[in-house]
């Protein structure tokens, strides 16, 4: 009975594991194809520019100056529709806290589900900076990836952590970028909703 039981976990670990790893290439052929997309966007690629576009500027306690520009990426939906409702795909943010630069990306399928979390972020107190990846299937994380190097360097960034967890130090940003996801798809429907169509 041992045997099978274990038999058994060790056929659904590597299951889980096949799972895992054939969700996480389908989020890397989406994200290539919305950045294709994107890249498709500038003047001499012919397509026209289709994206909504915020740009914040205020002067803030303590840090003084702050900008950020959110862009919001977007398809139709397949409906049988003149002006058919927008769904959205792709946000970028890119923002600043006096002299350090945060970036952020956010990927949706087609069904409006985080699906992946890229940010690169300084730290003041460890004076590095981090690449964060995490990887998103059925609203549970699948995959977590951190690199890092020192802050203001050019050197490659180096793997710090790569597994299906997210470790603790890291669990806050994680929670604080799936709530910015939640802002930022209420924003594109609030928007969307606004425009004409």
């Amino acid at each position: 009975m041992k045997r099978i039981t274990i038999a058994l976990f060790a056929f659904l670990a590597m299951a889980q594991t096949a799972w895992a790893q054939s969700a996480i290439e389908d989020i890397r052929k989406q994200y290539a194809g919305v950045k294709e997309m994107i890249a498709r966007m500038e003047p001499e690629q012919g397509w026209p520019p289709e994206y909504y576009h915020l740009k914040i500027v205020q002067n803030l306690p303590g840090t003084g100056y702050h900008e950020e520009n959110v862009r919001m990426y977007f398809t139709d939906e397949e409906v049988d529709e003149i002006y058919p409702p927008h769904k959205l795909l792709f946000v970028s943010s890119k923002y600043n806290f006096a002299a350090r630069e945060f970036y952020e990306e956010y990927l949706f399928d087609n069904d409006g589900h985080l699906i992946f979390i890229y940010a690169l972020t300084p730290d003041a107190v460890d004076e590095k900076e981090s690449e964060l990846r995490f990887y998103l299937a059925d609203g549970n994380l699948i995959k977590t990836l951190v690199k890092s190097r020192a802050w203001g360097s050019d050197a490659p960034f180096k793997e710090e952590y790569s597994g299906t967890f997210c470790p603790p130090a890291y669990k806050p940003s994680y929670q604080t970028y799936v709530q910015y996801a939640a802002k930022f798809k209420h924003l594109f429907k609030s928007i969307d909703n606004s425009t004409y169509k």
